[in-house]
């Protein structure tokens, strides 16, 4: 019995241990079918959900192009009518009070009808509040024809419509109307035009573009950006047309342009799958693609899903797709970890039959305790090989960042993407709250928000910040999927995070460029403009000063013609940064463009004699450091700068106010020698309007002949006249006799000294040809002054040569007076020139010599017939033992040169007397005679 009662309950443990082996075999072929068809599921879900996100971001970011292609349009529109405009008014300001009307419309027209733009289809047109063509370039044979009735395809009146937008605000007479396509002349299309109103002649002024060509530029960037884009290993983003052809195929550029007729069978295929699926209204689909594996040349075909939509404004079908491999090779690693775990449960099975044939001879109730036990730690196995499966079925190694927490939030698992991304291990955050990443920048409201759609629907997807282990906080997508059991209870959470901090820096670095200077990265002019106005809205409220500094480099072309415009823009840079370092963290250092830098100085003293000292202070330093040397490639290079300061509360102050006069006391600081401060004040601007009044009666003046030329007589040591130098004066028929130290200044810098300049050397070459005419008067010479702007035109000796023969003037009698200082700008060519005229005859008299540099080398080679003293030497010579030696110098200088000695400025007989006794026997002065006219002259 007790062997057969062995025998039976090993036989029966047999039994029932082959039943239990089976069942739980069984059992766990069905669980693992279940978690793979939950992982497939999940893993569909996950690559639908990230095709749809990148679908989404494609079709926002064509919307964001689209619609801003009027915008675009409108501005550029409104900056070409602008900038025209300014020609129109600066061609009335200067021509209207001296032309007809008709002269000064002509001028306007001709000047705005070669003007082409928007790659050659933009161009300027006129039309007056009657209706009347004034100026159309494009069609000119219309010009002064009525165009009041002219409507598009749609009965829109056009010129109606640009008559009521040139009434509206400047910034809003916009006017939109259907015209023919140059492409296509019998065709119209929409057209967005702008035009402001002149009011002298009650013309319209406009310009505009056809819409779809601004379209056409926003394609072909959107088609630039979305060929860029890349998510995960295989992710694309393509673009099709309605009829099938390719716009788009960043993974095999050939076959952009064609159509699906062109191509080889297998996309062929694809492509009429996705355009049946556009045309059904879109959704995803799979297809078999054409690749070639790395490192083959082979090419197989790979399953891929996408997803299609249509984009209804530019007719085009979007497709994001990715390889189906790319997620399943996880699948397919969870299936071999499953198969290699069930040979692990065989064998366990085989060992657990061998111990109860070998342990069963020990009774029944040896049998049925280790039975019990046998069997519960079975089942406990059992289901943490089930939980495994679950979560390795979620938790797989990607590129994007993975962690698994139990219900309770509790992190489980994480793969080697998480840690990257965070730069936390596994054994740092495993048994941790995922709070540890929270970064503070969300409020309670958006975790609650999180917490409700997981539970309503068992995921949540969106851009959240999150802080890394190293305390640095980064933008990522994150996304949260609940796994559940077959009866929905939640077993795990899934979150799956993408670093989006490069497509952040993108953003970032557009609106960067939009209010930052490229070379420097100081603020722009757009930035510090608003900053002013906030300074100014600061300024009122708190009645403390401010101050704005215009600071201009000294001689930066120089630099840049010498040395190369790379390193002009190494030195910009480096003057930034000395900027940066000199001022305060709180002040604003910007760059306008150029070498023109502008800092905002706020918080400065309420009382403005303390603020004007606080703002000097800096002003001086900003001096020392800019003018210290710069090492530019081995080279040491020295700079400085000009600064001009204005001070500001005032609440009635505005801000392009304070940079005009802010550059207005910088030009200042340039008139003062350079490498100094200036500080605005109101009697510099009333200075500054006073002069360029003066400018313009200046420029009246040479066109009504209100200049006149006064002679002073040039003696010898008897009293004889030689000749005379002419000076020019200016009769203003307001302010009487205007100085010449004011006016001549003025010409200078203007420009006018060489209409100026050429009408002195007209009008003496004249008075000398008269006294040519008369035997008694032929042997007098006339000297005449020559400014550094007419000796250094290119063709200043054809312009004297021509003066003498048509005034009929003898060269011989002709003096040109030259100072030494106008002679080093360009000393060779000043040779070239002054040889030219000598072998015509034409003499040569160095003016105010001993006052410059008197460079003996350039004084030989120069040919010379005078020295003119200068009258500071002769003022001095009684009271001042080295003028006398000055003088005598001069003298003996000129004789072993063979040239004249002339003194001028003589005012008193002992300087004439003490001239003599040192050589010099040639006068000229008020001693003799003050400048008179000729009539006056005693000759």
């Amino acid at each position: 019995m007790p062997r057969l009662h062995l025998i039976g309950t090993l036989s029966l443990l047999l039994v029932v241990t082959l039943a239990m082996a089976g069942f739980f075999s069984w059992q766990s072929v069905q669980d693992h079918r279940a978690s793979l068809e939950r992982i497939e599921k999940v893993i569909l879900q996950q690559q639908q959900a990230r095709l749809t996100s990148e679908m989404r971001s494609a079709v926002d970011y064509l919307e964001f192009l689209r619609q801003r292609t009027e915008t675009v349009l409108r501005q550029s529109a409104v900056e070409q009518v602008d900038t025209a405009m300014q020609i129109v008014e600066s061609i009335y300001a200067r021509e209207s009070p001296h032309r007809p009307a008709a002269e000064v419309q002509q001028l306007i027209r001709e000047a705005l009808r070669p003007a082409r733009f928007f790659e050659g289809r933009g161009y300027f047109f006129i039309d007056d509040l009657d209706g009347r063509f004034i100026l159309l370039p494009t069609a000119p044979q219309y010009e002064g024809r009525a165009g009041i009735d002219n409507r598009d395809d749609t009965g829109h009146y056009i010129m109606r419509g640009l008559i009521e937008a040139a009434r509206k605000p400047r910034g809003e007479g916009f006017s939109r109307y259907r015209w023919y396509r140059p492409d296509a002349p019998k065709v119209m299309a929409e057209k967005i035009v702008y035009v402001r109103l002149f009011a002298p002649y009650n013309w319209l002024l406009g310009t505009g573009d056809y819409l779809y060509e601004w379209e056409d530029r926003q394609k072909q960037e959107a088609m630039q950006r979305l060929r860029g884009l890349r998510f995960g290993s295989s992710g694309s983003i393509g673009l099709l047309e309605r009829n099938g052809r390719s716009l788009l195929s960043p993974n095999n550029p050939a076959l952009e342009g064609q159509l699906p007729e062109q191509m080889a069978a297998d996309e062929k295929k694809a492509l009429q799958k996705l355009l049946a699926t556009a045309q059904a209204g879109g959704g995803f689909v799979e297809y078999d693609w054409p690749r070639q594996e790395p490192g083959s040349t082979q090419r197989t075909l790979g399953r891929k899903t996408a997803l299609v939509s249509s984009y209804g404004p530019w007719d085009w079908v979007l497709v994001t797709s990715m390889f189906n491999d790319e997620l399943q090779s996880t699948l397919r690693a969870e299936t071999q970890s499953h198969r290699q775990g069930d040979a692990d449960n065989r064998l366990r099975l085989a060992l657990v039959m061998l111990a109860v044939a070998t342990l069963g001879v020990m009774g029944s109730l040896i049998f049925s305790r280790w039975s019990k036990k046998l069997f519960n730690r079975y089942h406990q196995e059992l289901e943490k090989a089930q939980a495994d499966l679950r979560i390795a079925a979620i938790a797989f190694e990607s590129q994007e960042g993975i962690f698994v927490t139990d219900p309770q939030g509790i992190i489980l698992r994480v793969n080697h993407s998480f840690t990257s991304i965070t730069g936390y291990s596994a054994e740092e955050v495993i048994g941790k709250s995922p709070s540890l990443l929270k970064s503070n920048r969300h409020d309670d409201a958006f975790y609650l928000q999180m917490q409700q759609a997981l539970l309503n629907t068992g995921t949540w997807s969106g851009e959240i910040w999150n802080r890394c282990k190293d305390g640095t906080v980064a933008p990522e997508w994150q996304t949260i999927t609940a796994v559940k059991t077959e009866d929905g209870q939640v077993t795990h959470y899934v979150s799956t995070l993408t670093d989006i901090t490069q497509r952040k820096a993108a953003e970032e670095e557009i609106r960067h460029l939009a209010y930052y200077d490229a070379l420097t990265q100081l603020p722009n002019r757009r930035l510090l403009l608003d900053r002013l106005q906030q300074a100014l809205i600061t300024s009122r409220r708190t009645g403390r000063q401010a101050a704005l500094m215009f600071i201009d480099l000294d001689h930066f072309k120089l630099i840049n013609d010498t040395q190369g415009h790379d390193k002009g823009d190494i030195l910009l840079q480096e003057v930034a940064q000395r900027l940066l370092r000199t001022v305060r963290a709180g002040d604003t250092v910007a760059r306008l463009g150029g070498d023109e830098f502008v800092i905002l100085l706020e918080e400065l003293s309420p009382y403005i004699d303390e603020a004007a000292t606080q703002a000097d202070a800096i002003a001086k330093k900003i001096l020392h450091v800019v003018h210290h040397p710069y090492i530019l490639d081995n080279n040491e290079i020295k700079s400085s700068c000009s600064i001009g300061v204005v001070l500001f509360t005032d609440a009635q102050a505005s801000a392009e106010d304070l940079m005009k006069h802010a550059d207005l006391a910088m030009y200042q600081a340039k008139e003062a020698g350079r490498h100094t401060v200036r500080f605005f004040d109101p009697q510099m601007h009333d200075a500054v309007v006073k002069r360029v009044a003066l400018e313009k009666d200046l420029r009246t003046g040479l066109q009504q002949q209100q200049l006149f030329l006064l002679y002073q007589p040039q003696v010898n040591h008897l009293g004889h006249i030689l000749g005379a130098e002419a000076l020019v004066r200016w009769q203003h028929p307001h302010h009487g006799i205007v100085s010449p130290a004011e006016f001549i200044p003025l010409a200078e810098e203007s420009g006018l000294i060489l209409p100026l300049g050429q009408w002195v050397l007209q009008a003496a070459c004249e008075q000398l040809a008269r006294w040519a005419q008369d035997p008694a008067h032929a042997h007098l010479t006339l000297a005449v002054n020559v400014s550094g702007r007419q000796l250094h035109q290119a063709d200043f000796v054809q312009q004297v040569l021509d003066t003498l023969a048509s005034t009929g003037a003898p060269p011989q009698r002709l003096k040109l007076e030259l100072t030494e200082s106008l002679l080093l700008d360009n000393p060779q060519d000043a040779i070239t020139k002054m040889t030219a005229l000598k072998q015509h005859g034409v003499g040569f008299s160095l003016d105010d010599f001993g006052t410059g540099y008197s460079s003996l080398a350039y004084l030989r080679r120069l040919p010379l017939s005078q020295l003119k003293i200068d009258g500071s030497f002769v003022r001095d010579l009684v009271s001042e033992p080295r003028a006398v030696a000055i003088v005598r110098t001069i003298v003996t200088l000129a004789d072993s040169l063979g040239l004249q000695v002339i003194a001028e400025g003589v005012e008193t007989q002992e300087q004439c007397d003490s001239l003599a006794r040192n050589g010099c026997h040639t006068y000229q002065g008020y001693l003799f005679s003050k400048p008179r006219t000729v009539r006056e002259l005693e000759l």
